[in-house]
């Protein structure tokens, strides 16, 4: 009976407590002061609407809705912490001066940081932030981003050197990130390979015609995805510049590039091609055409798309993470010499380019005697597409794939390249860097020794005019007398224009370069129209309208265009025949 008497007061209590802390809240809610908009108490309260799924054009990206600070900001009157109530009835919580949460009537969140940043949150998982320029980027726009739920971004970041913005779609976690291009500005595309889309004008019309059969950047893609891991899934653009300011003016800084011949720049959202005033456009003469496009180098695509694929692969490795480099490691040996490794995988041409180099620095020593002087001499004697790329290789060879799939995460997330290095093969970096040459001058500079054919693969190959003839010669060289007295006959001193003369019409005046020739010969025309045959131990140059000249290891043979022969005996001996008829012997 006792403990049921105890329970009526403390059932009182209960509800007593209970009733004084409820009216203790809404007091304590009538009482919030009231915050308006920055802009005026009586100002409308903006609402904003992102759409569901982020935008995949720059048209799209541009109807997007862009708060401003003047839209959304409170004008509180103190600094006071606490909660306030926002001018749509909507809670709000003061930390500091400029910085406070603002729990909006539409179930969004607008949160404001003293450094200028704020973003609008929705609960769907859409939102938006916005991020001032940095304080020593004069005259800059700030950064807007807009969030999807599908962890997808679109960024629009200021580019100073253009005094304009870039727009980019980003989903890292899935390999995507890729510039919106401006279509007004690039036109539509030329040409769409792949994930790769071209823009450009009709100057590259003949390069984007072939590139499909010659650009190898499926193979590529294969490779770098089954190797290494590395990877794009979304849209490669891939901007075509005409000439070589433009292209500069673009990216605000000189073109990356070891010659002339793969000037361009593989960003992280497109790739930059140069130059377009160079590539060749059709004649109507088909030989001379076809030449012009053995003479492309399309492999500089496969360079520039390795270094994209590779910092699309580095966005992934911080979005899975979630760390974020404190500051970005400037590491051109791997970014170029990975790149420049990854090309010469797919064109002879770029690996001798790379070997001939590497003898050369060898040869002038001027191969970074330490790892770290390597990383200082950052672009200097194109250092990171050669022995970058000798390094690499070793790294490779010696260490297998997860060396490089480690370095390269470790250094996409901050860690330096010395010490990353050596963390990944338990090797001291400098000791790498002689290895790697000390490989090189022992297994692989050999390959020089077929230098010229392999620098020339795909090249056209002159035609003689009398193929038999010259097929003969190849065969079988000159048989001639050790002394020039001992020629009697005029035809025993070989017709030189049957043999060495070549079907260059197509090409005379218009073209100056190397050909492959017949068999194991070469071939050189010059534009004004003369040219040079040569192999092992012989050469002919012919200068149509006057005479050829034939040297071979130890004699000389000239033919005029007359029917004038001279013959040059090794033993320095000399006999002319003006004609048949005509000979004369030198004393």
């Amino acid at each position: 009976m006792g403990t049921k008497h105890c329970l009526v007061p403390m059932k009182r209590s209960f509800v007593l407590i209970s009733f004084l802390l409820l009216t203790t809240l809404l007091y304590s809610d009538a009482e919030r002061k009231l915050v308006p908009l920055k802009r005026g108490s009586s100002a409308e309260v903006l609402y904003f609407d992102f759409g569901d799924t982020a935008p995949t054009s720059f048209f799209q990206a541009e109807k997007l809705q862009e708060p401003k600070i003047e839209d959304l900001k409170l004008g509180f009157l103190d600094a006071a912490p606490g909660y306030y109530t926002g001018p749509d009835g909507g809670e709000v919580y003061q930390w500091a001066k400029n910085h406070y949460q603002w729990k909006r009537a539409d179930g969004s969140v607008f949160t404001e940081w003293p450094t200028g940043i704020f973003k609008l949150d929705f609960p769907t998982g859409i939102g938006f932030v916005y991020a001032p320029a940095p304080p020593n980027c004069n005259g800059c726009s700030p950064t807007h981003v807009w969030n999807y739920p599908d962890n997808t971004k679109i960024t629009k970041y200021w580019i100073a050197n253009r005094k304009e913005y870039d727009t980019t779609f980003q989903k890292p976690l899935d390999f995507q990130n890729y510039l919106l291009v401006n279509e007004t500005k690039f036109g539509k595309p030329k040409l769409e390979f792949e994930n790769l889309v071209f823009y450009g004008s009709d100057k590259w019309n003949e390069f984007l015609r072939v590139f499909g059969a010659e650009g190898k950047t499926n193979l590529l893609i294969t490779y770098l995805q089954s190797e290494f891991g590395f990877t794009n899934r979304g849209k490669v653009p891939v901007l075509l510049f005409d000439d070589y300011s433009s292209a500069k003016e673009y990216l605000g800084f000189d073109l990356p590039g070891a010659y002339e011949g793969e000037m361009g720049f593989g960003g992280k959202d497109a790739l930059i091609l140069c130059c377009g005033d160079q590539m060749p456009e059709k004649t109507g003469n088909a030989k001379f055409d076809a030449d012009s496009l053995r003479r492309v180098n399309f492999s500089m695509v496969v360079q520039k798309l390795t270094r994209n694929i590779e910092q699309v692969s580095c966005l992934k490795t911080i979005a899975e993470t979630g760390k974020s480099p404190t500051e970005e490691i400037i590491d051109p040996w791997f970014e170029e010499g990975f790149a420049s490794y990854m090309e010469s995988k797919f064109s002879d041409r770029k690996k001798i380019w790379i070997y001939s180099e590497t003898e050369k620095l060898i040869r002038e020593n001027k191969v970074p005697k330490s790892f770290k002087s390597l990383l200082d001499a950052k672009y200097k004697d194109n250092l990171p597409y050669v022995i970058g790329a000798i390094l690499v290789k070793h790294l490779h060879d010696a260490y297998g794939k997860e060396s490089i799939i480690s370095y390269q995460k470790e250094t996409c997330l901050g860690l330096g390249s010395i010490l990353a290095l050596q963390k990944v093969t338990g090797k001291n970096p400098d000791v790498l860097l002689k290895d790697s040459i000390k490989k090189f001058e022992t297994d692989e500079i050999g390959l020089l020794k077929y230098a010229k054919p392999l620098s020339l693969m795909g090249i056209t190959e002159m035609e003689p005019k009398f193929p038999n003839d010259f097929k003969l010669f190849l065969e079988k060289g000159f048989s001639l007398k050790e002394s020039a007295k001992e020629v009697k006959s005029y035809d025993e001193i070989p017709n030189l224009s049957q043999i060495f003369t070549a079907n260059v019409e197509d090409f005379s005046g218009k073209r100056e370069g190397d050909f492959l020739g017949p068999g194991r010969s070469y071939f050189y025309l010059w534009k004004k129209g003369n040219y040079r045959w040569y192999g092992e131990g012989w050469e002919a140059n012919v200068f149509p309208g006057n005479q050829i000249v034939y040297r071979g290891s130890n004699f000389t043979i000239v033919e005029w265009e007359n029917g004038k022969k001279q013959y040059v005996a090794p033993n320095g001996d000399s006999v002319i025949f003006q004609n048949r008829e005509t000979v004369q012997y030198s004393d």
